[in-house]
């Protein structure tokens, strides 16, 4: 089984009670077929939809890939992450 396209969706939601909830989505399919769903956060309010971006740029790097292959997966993406190996500023 392989990963064949993954969609990254921004929920245009208002919630009175949380009027800074964003909420980031994605479906992964492959080609047998099965897809699965997730959410994806990094922050409330100022900085919520960052995680938009970030999404379309891993889901280019599964692409291809057995999606039951988890630790497969994470190990690519930490790999090719700057910021996901604690690169940056604030790293002492």
């Amino acid at each position: 089984m392989k990963i064949t396209k993954v969609d990254v969706m921004q929920i245009n939601v208002k919630p009175v009670d949380n009027p800074g909830w964003r909420p980031i989505v994605c479906r992964i399919y492959t080609d047998a077929g099965i897809y699965g769903d997730g959410e994806a956060a990094m922050a409330y309010g100022t900085g919520s939809t960052a995680a938009y971006g970030m999404i379309q740029d891993l889901a280019k790097l599964i692409l291809g890939m057995d999606p039951l292959q988890h630790e497969v997966i994470w190990h690519k993406l930490y790999k090719s992450t700057f910021w996901g190996q604690n690169g940056g500023t604030g790293y002492i």
